[in-house]
């Protein structure tokens, strides 16, 4: 097939045009990358700063039930009910 001026000028506009649409693309998923990066290090930092948080937190102490409050739980052999002051683990 030969060429002529218009034909050549078709081309190389065709060609800038998709040479621009891939630096496009190439940047545009370059930014998409920068956020989902930006976003996981918030989402970590929240979760590291929340364990963080559970771990130095004080433990609440259980309040002690009232005398002759049974506490009753089942097990592999049936129900056990103990008082909470003699309670196995």
């Amino acid at each position: 097939m030969t060429a002529n001026a218009a034909d050549w000028g078709s081309n190389a506009l065709s060609a800038f045009l998709r040479a621009a649409g891939l630096v496009v693309l190439v940047i545009g998923a370059a930014l998409a990358f920068i956020f989902a990066f930006a976003a996981a290090m918030v989402v970590g930092l929240m979760i590291a700063g929340a364990a963080v948080a559970m771990r130095l937190r004080p433990r609440r102490k259980a309040k002690p039930s009232a005398d002759g409050v049974l506490e009753a739980r089942q097990t592999p052999d049936g129900w056990v009910v103990e008082t909470s002051a003699h309670r196995k683990a």
